[in-house]
């Protein structure tokens, strides 16, 4: 088995990362400003939640079948420019829809497949931008920048709700989306004046020195293979992908049908539905705020289950609201995404320290894959299951079948198996540096 490849992380690498998040953040606001406007536009457009669902369909499928090729090209090419790339990308199509606005704004299907294409930027992206923390920032630092992190994206999500909805009283769909792409362009400025380790070089240096062979060249199924015998070589880990993969199945319904059952089975407004969303990310940014204060757990995995029933239960308090209870909606809605940024701390911080990190784009590609693939059952079927038995009973019975599944998991010996205390103990990160390594592989 190979030696974790070791990169030398400092204050300076530290700096770059920060200068590196706050242009990302920039983009992440302006992008959410733009998804909000986008989402309310096609609800009021159409009152046919199958609209939304086949558009989450078209913008996650990119994900998945682009996700784990992207996460092999991030191992093997500069990061950096994946991710200039990337934005690029996402940065043209969004200024074809300003500019044949006239066009696709007619048309509500060439609209949604036009949002979706920006998609496939971000397909590439994304394996690429995880990778950036264990590059840049110290392992024992890690965790707590993950929750920080949380904490300041949150905080720009919270807003841009708000300022998509007053901008919609003022301007075109297609006027809002210049905001999309003044924000790009902040966030490559910082990318020009900062620098990545080059993992793909370093790794291929280290096989040569230690192997002393000819170069060899590994194809993309090799690769595969490598992000699968890493989850499985780890223990508990698929046990922790199914969880993901229910509570991802779960929420599904809520992203597709939450802006029609906020209009049109409560009669709510934009206004509404942003405060509802601020709500939302205010149970994130609580969440974010105890996951960077809090360093040590007592168990780690009663943890690890109970913010998953919290998830729950806020999901069928939301099914459960009367109409115009915009209250226990957000009541709902806050207890529900609480728990996320805990979740995915525990999940993301044990992958990060320990995954070699020029593998980690192999590995996380392949865990996102994985940890994904029920999320386009839950769009496709969505809209034709709300239509038959209303939104509410959809987001009740997808709380109370998911909190039944994964209470028969957390019985199971694979969930005992799983290591998240690893996480605490400094004897263990310091191991890695001269021990063979374990390969192992969020929630959306």
């Amino acid at each position: 088995m190979e030696k974790q490849l070791t990169i030398e992380k400092n204050n300076k690498t530290f700096k770059m990362y920060i200068i590196f998040f706050i242009g990302q953040s920039i983009s992440l606001f302006g992008s959410s400003i733009v998804q909000f406007a986008g989402t309310w536009w096609i609800t009021e457009q159409s009152q046919d939640p199958l609209y939304m669902s086949i558009l989450m369909l078209l913008m996650f499928v990119p994900q998945l079948i682009i996700g784990p090729i992207a996460g092999v090209l991030a191992d093997k090419f500069s990061r950096k420019k994946i991710i200039i790339l990337s934005d690029a990308f996402q940065a043209l199509v969004t200024l074809a829809i300003i500019i044949f606005a006239a066009t696709i704004t007619n048309d509500l299907w060439l609209f949604i497949v036009f949002l979706s294409i920006r998609y496939v930027g971000q397909a590439f992206q994304q394996p690429a931008v995880k990778t950036v923390i264990p590059m840049l920032v110290p392992d024992d630092k890690i965790g707590q920048i993950n929750g920080i992190s949380s904490l300041l994206q949150a905080l720009l999500t919270m807003g841009s709700p708000f300022v998509g909805a007053i901008l919609l009283n003022y301007y075109t769909i297609s006027q809002i989306m210049i905001i999309d792409i003044i924000s790009f362009g902040i966030a490559m400025l910082p990318l020009i004046f900062i620098s990545f380790p080059n993992i793909h070089q370093m790794a291929t240096s280290s096989a040569k020195n230690e192997e002393k062979k000819t170069k060899i060249k590994s194809s993309f199924f090799t690769d595969f293979k490598i992000g699968l015998k890493g989850i499985s070589e780890t223990p508990g880990l698929w046990i922790l992908i199914i969880s993901v993969l229910f509570t991802n199945l779960a929420a599904t319904p809520v992203n597709v049908l939450a802006s029609y059952f906020v209009l049109y089975d409560h009669g709510g407004s934009a206004l509404i539905y942003s405060i509802i969303g601020a709500c939302i990310t205010i149970g994130v940014i609580g969440g974010s705020i105890f996951m960077s204060i809090k360093k040590k757990w007592k168990n780690r995995r009663r943890s690890y289950i109970l913010f998953h029933f919290l998830t729950y239960g806020g999901l069928i308090i939301i099914g459960l609201a009367p109409r115009g209870a915009f209250w226990m909606i957000a009541l709902g809605g806050f207890l529900m995404m609480a728990s996320i940024p805990m979740i995915n701390n525990f999940y993301i911080t044990y992958m990060q320290v320990i995954v070699p990190k020029e593998k980690q784009g192999r590995v996380f590609s392949m865990d996102t894959f994985f940890s994904t693939v029920a999320t386009p059952i839950g769009m496709v079927g969505a809209a034709p299951l709300a239509n038959l038995i209303g939104n509410s009973m959809v987001f009740t019975l997808c709380g109370i079948i998911a909190f039944g599944i994964l209470a028969l998991f957390s019985l199971t010996k694979q969930y005992s198996k799983v290591q998240f205390d690893a996480i605490d103990a400094q004897d263990h990160i310091e191991n890695l540096e001269t021990t063979d390594p374990v390969l192992i592989t969020e929630v959306a």
